[in-house]
């Protein structure tokens, strides 16, 4: 209602909107100056102990690792950790979220290592702490940034030395439970990491890598019980690889048990493959199928039969019958290094075979390997010296390359190798515990979304054991004292406790500075194992058992203010494999119940074309990049919008989205405010009764979006509230609502019954939207709080949800107010029929005579008009300046509601100077209402 002074000579009798709210954000300063008073307050431990003795929700903070800056993926998550911890406090509960960080581990080891490659172990392990300490200071402020509220001063990392020692008491109680063992098993190894990996650790990408058929030549007694047709001549066994490095490994040859083999004759050379694939094999050649001879493998008996290695002089290995063996690909006959592969280790374990694995921990032949030219050569070379050595053995039959999914190491990204080393295992099958941790799940945790239960038990239903020790320095050590010329390892509970009580006062460096002396027992038997050949366990505890562990060290360690077990875990889903199984797996051996009620997940960050976020792509955003786009809570808003069962996209298109979600909700609530500026609701409120009836339907509607809203929040269900609360401010308030009372507000005497029954819902919507929104826009809504809420003594963050009346539960009443819209909207179609013919400007400048039945809004519709007469109702519901209600039909036109007829004609007489509307009353140029209120 802008008009300059001329046209509008009424303004200073009109109860313009003012506030000092800004009418644009300025989130570079006021986002600073916000973090600066929430310090000042002290709101971070504030939030931490806010409701204590109400009941609890505990979120327990997943450890993002302490090395570099934050990503969008750690604002994602963190901020909808905030989102759920702010909400559930806003409903009443107590929620004290202490922030974690993991802080061991290989990535911190390379780096400080890099720096400096000459230190000692022990110095070695403080560097790595004040490495991390460093990024753990740098995260936490870049965490603040994003206005999440957790009890930042307190927070918990894993190179805590109470938290070292409770990972060592957990490990104790699995050794005391009989899940460990002490092996020599083919494990997945990275040659450049120089450590075994969890299968967690494990990623699959596409490689080239070489497909190659060679030939097993059969010994002379082997063909003589295979093909005795053939005797005399070369008969060889076709085996197909893709790693042709570990061939010099060989100690087997698998073929399927009750299977047809036949005996080919391509080139003049006999080639033994199975039936079901001879066609292809023949097609490898180009040639014609021509089958010589066949058997059937359950005629001989498994380790009887013999071939030649193919390069290696006086080398037979056996043929061997196994179920794994696959007629899809190849020859259906498998080259088998049980040191090369955990299928193959199996199959060597069941038949006795040599587990040979002269592999050096950097991808190196060692001692042991032949031919001997190989000792010292990396793997990845001995790829090709194989294929040569198989092209001048004349033992190569067919080459070719393939595109295959290979196994890579998740941190530095390179082809991973199989080798046999000593390792340490947890059994899952010991106690059941994976057949119990799966009815756990299944009876106990509840999963968000829904359908994400089966990705975490089909990451654990598939693992037979946890490889727990890693051949690195910066973690917790497997106490353990060896002697290995007899593979003796003495070790136990009251062994890792002792151990633990040192590292809890003086770090994990104790285990690298104490004697074997003082670790050993009076008793120990130093005959049977002199102390000269004994040595510590160097190996480290997989930090995944670290992390895994943090519900024994935290929540159960501060159960009086934390709890155990705790409410929820929420973080990506590709810690279905990790933190969430190895939290389960431990809590089940520990506490034999979960860890979590709940577990959450969310998706990846990608660009708009659903490519995950890496450097290598070059489509990395970071969170500041979007907060200098959006603002932080432009930014919160973002995370809100995204459907967690999904991935979160950043594009040119969602940002327009959220930033124009952010400009109507932000816009929306300045206007409420600004009609508050002479409203004080412990004195001006208006009895719910007494309101107007267009505000009680507000106030009826205003319920609707509180409880839409609060039970998403309970469901976690953000998206859904980012769109609810887009829809409520843009659609049933700005423009209908507030389009409607406008002027009201604007033009009624400032303390009439008419203004302050508006005013009213206008706080209460304020009042209720800032507390809604406050989860989400954070840094807003406490700046809202700030201006409409009366010698505020709390942060809105410390406050919660608000209470209002009870709807009107009368079918009724909804019936009749679907109706009333119904109408409206029919007689504003009506209205822009006649704005487009010229005939009038505005729908002020309309006279609307209309006719319905008198039974379509039913007999309550004058009930709750009250004291306000039909055409005044639909003056201001409609927004013109005069109507009325016609006896019959006649004359009047129908309208897209069917009983409802309408007439617009200009309104008649003129126009006031000062509420806009059109009269014909002998009053002069004011209205007579406005001449009322002015003089």
């Amino acid at each position: 209602m802008a008009q300059n002074q001329d046209e509008k000579p009424y303004n200073d009798t009109l109860n313009l909107p003012r506030t000092d709210f800004p009418i644009r954000a300025n989130p570079k300063q006021d986002d600073k100056i916000m973090l600066e008073r929430w310090a000042k307050e002290d709101l971070y431990s504030k939030s931490f102990t806010a409701h204590e003795g109400q009941e609890k929700f505990i979120l327990h903070d997943g450890p993002p690792y302490a090395n570099g800056n934050i990503h969008l993926g750690h604002a994602l998550n963190k901020i909808l950790k905030d989102i759920v911890g702010k909400s559930q406090r806003m409903l009443g509960k107590h929620v004290p979220i202490t922030p974690g960080w993991d802080c061991h581990g290989l990535p911190i080891e390379l780096k400080v290592t890099q720096d400096n490659n000459q230190l000692s172990r022990t110095e070695l392990k403080k560097a790595c702490r004040a490495y991390a300490q460093k990024w753990i200071d740098i995260q936490r402020e870049e965490f603040k940034a994003l206005a999440v509220l957790m009890d930042w001063d307190h927070p918990y990392a894993t190179m805590d030395y109470a938290y070292e020692a409770s990972i060592l008491r957990a490990f104790g109680t699995f050794i005391a439970k009989g899940y460990i063992e002490r092996s020599n098993k083919t494990v997945p190894w990275c040659p450049s990491c120089q450590t075994v990996l969890a299968s967690a650790e494990i990623e699959y990408n596409d490689r080239k890598d070489p497909s190659v058929y060679l030939l097993f030549p059969l010994t002379k007694k082997s063909i003589a019980k295979l093909v005795p047709s053939l005797e005399g001549h070369t008969v060889s066994m076709l085996v197909w690889t893709t790693t042709p490095w570990t061939l010099p490994l060989n100690r087997a040859l698998l073929l399927k048990p009750d299977t047809e083999y036949v005996v080919l004759e391509i080139d003049g050379v006999y080639v033994i493959t199975a039936e079901k694939l001879a066609d292809r094999v023949t097609a490898l050649k180009d040639v014609s199928k021509k089958i010589v001879a066949t058997f059937n493998t359950n005629q001989y008996e498994s380790n009887k039969l013999f071939a030649h290695h193919p390069f290696i002089e006086d080398q037979e290995v056996p043929l061997i019958f196994d179920a794994s063996v696959s007629l899809e690909d190849g020859s259906a006959i498998v080259h088998c290094a049980p040191g090369c592969g955990p299928e193959d280790y199996a199959v060597g374990i069941k038949n006795k075979l040599e587990i040979l694995s002269p592999i050096s921990p950097d991808g190196l032949y060692t001692q042991g390997v032949k031919p001997a030219e190989l000792l010292g050569m990396p793997v990845a070379d001995g790829q090709w010296w194989v294929l040569r050595k198989l092209q001048e053995s004349g033992v190569l039959f067919y080459k070719t390359n393939i595109n295959h999914s290979y196994p890579h190491c998740w941190r530095c990204h390179k082809g991973l190798i199989f080798r046999a080393t000593k390792q340490w295992f947890c059994d899952l099958s010991k106690h059941n515990l994976k057949k119990r941790t799966l009815d756990a799940i299944d009876a106990q945790v509840k999963t968000i979304p829904e359908s994400s239960i089966n990705r975490l038990k089909a990451t654990l239903e598939g693992r037979l054991e946890w490889c727990l020790s890693r051949q690195r320095v910066w973690g917790v050590p497997i106490p353990a004292i060896i002697h290995d010329k007899t593979d003796y390892v003495y070790t136990s509970k009251e062994f890792i406790d002792k151990v633990a009580f040192h590292v809890a006062q003086e770090g994990i460096e104790w285990w690298d500075n104490v004697s074997i002396d003082e670790l050993l027992p009076k008793d120990f038997d130093v005959n049977r194992y002199p102390k000269h050949e004994l040595r510590k366990e160097e190996d480290i505890l997989d930090v995944w058992f670290e992390s895994g562990s943090s519900f024994y060290a935290v929540l159960l360690q501060h159960q009086k203010e934390l709890g155990f077990p705790a409410d929820m875990y929420l973080e990506g889903s590709d810690q279905h494999r990790a933190w969430f199984q190895s939290s389960l797996l431990i809590s089940m051996v520990l506490e034999d119940q979960p860890a979590m009620k709940c577990l959450m997940t969310h998706g990846f960050t990608v660009d708009e074309k659903g490519r995950k976020m890496s450097k290598s792509i070059g489509n990395v955003v970071a969170p500041q990049q979007m907060i200098d786009d959006l603002g932080t809570d432009g930014l919160r808003l973002w995370v809100s919008s995204i459907d967690t069962s999904g991935d979160a996209v950043v594009s040119s298109t969602v940002t327009t989205n959220v930033k124009e979600v952010f400009r109507k909700i932000r816009n929306t609530a300045r206007f409420l405010l600004s009609t508050l500026y002479d409203f004080d609701i412990s004195k001006d409120a208006v009895d719910n009764a007494q309101l107007m009836m267009i505000d009680q339907y507000a106030m009826q509607e205003l319920y609707a979006l509180h409880y839409k809203v609060i039970e998403s929040y309970k469901n976690m269900d953000f998206t859904q509230i980012f769109h609810i609360l887009a829809d409520y401010t843009a659609v049933e308030l700005s423009a209908f609502y507030i389009d409607i009372i406008k002027d009201r507000l604007y033009v009624e005497r400032a303390n009439s019954l008419q203004r302050r029954s508006a005013q009213t819902v206008c706080w209460y919507i304020l009042d209720t939207l800032t507390r809604l929104m406050a989860p989400i826009l954070s840094f807003t809504a406490e700046q809202l709080s700030d201006h409409y809420q009366k010698n505020k003594q709390h942060s809105i963050h410390l406050q919660t949800f608000a209470l209002l009346p009870l709807p009107m539960d009368d079918v009724k009443y909804k019936k009749m107010w679907q109706v009333l819209k119904n109408v409206r909207s029919a007689v504003l179609k009506s209205i822009e029929i006649v704005r487009e013919e010229g005939i009038i400007k505005h729908s002020r400048e309309a006279y609307v005579q209309f006719y319905f039945a008198k039974d379509m809004l039913g007999q309550e519709f004058e009930h709750y008009l009250g004291s306000q007469s039909i055409a005044e109702f639909f003056k201001e519901f409609l927004i013109i300046s005069q109507c009325s209600i016609s006896d019959a039909q006649q004359d009047l036109k129908s309208t897209s509601l069917e009983g409802l007829f309408v007439l617009v004609t200009p309104a008649k007489g003129v126009k006031c100077p000062r509420c806009w509307q059109w009269h014909d009353e002998a009053t002069g140029d004011l209205c007579q209402r406005c001449k009322n209120i002015v003089l």
